[in-house]
């Protein structure tokens, strides 16, 4: 990766987004193939992080669930547009997920389900609004006016 393109994924920007799109798309990417390389290596090295960073992703694969005890899971500056509804219930033990700078509209209803999930990175993402199963008071506390277009992360309060 050159400097200038690390410069430009953690700038605070407001034309990052279209930039960074442009750049990333140029080059096109295997959804499967990039994941499926991601997988191999956590599989082959028992690291609880899994990391699709930046590998011009469109969806997630069914590969991803080979881990289902990883802890860490960074899919940051991909253009990912939904989260798959079976996501939490099949990463269990996810307490990291980062999903800054992708095409998320919605999150799944099963993330207010997940009870080990403690950090949820979603800046530059257009989500209008939260699934109700977040809480009310969680929603309350992220959704406050002129709060939701910039979400950029929760963490649960530990029961």
């Amino acid at each position: 990766m050159d400097d200038s393109y690390s410069k430009e994924l953690h700038s605070s920007s407001d034309s990052f987004g279209e930039h960074h799109l442009r750049k990333r798309n140029s080059f096109g990417s295997n959804s499967s193939g990039e994941i499926r390389t991601a997988v191999e290596e956590c599989l082959l090295s028992s690291s609880s992080t899994l990391d699709i960073s930046r590998k011009n992703i469109k969806h997630l694969t069914e590969e991803i669930y080979r881990l289902p005890n990883i802890k860490y899971f960074h899919l940051e500056g991909n253009v990912i547009s939904m989260i798959p509804e079976d996501l939490f219930q099949k990463l269990p033990h996810l307490v990291w997920l980062d999903l800054r700078y992708n095409k998320i509209k919605a999150l799944p209803s099963g993330i207010g389900y997940h009870r080990q999930l403690k950090t949820l990175l979603l800046e530059r993402n257009p989500i209008k609004e939260l699934p109700t199963e977040l809480g009310e008071d969680l929603q309350t506390k992220l959704a406050r006016p002129g709060r939701l277009h910039c979400l950029t992360a929760f963490r649960r309060e530990i029961p």
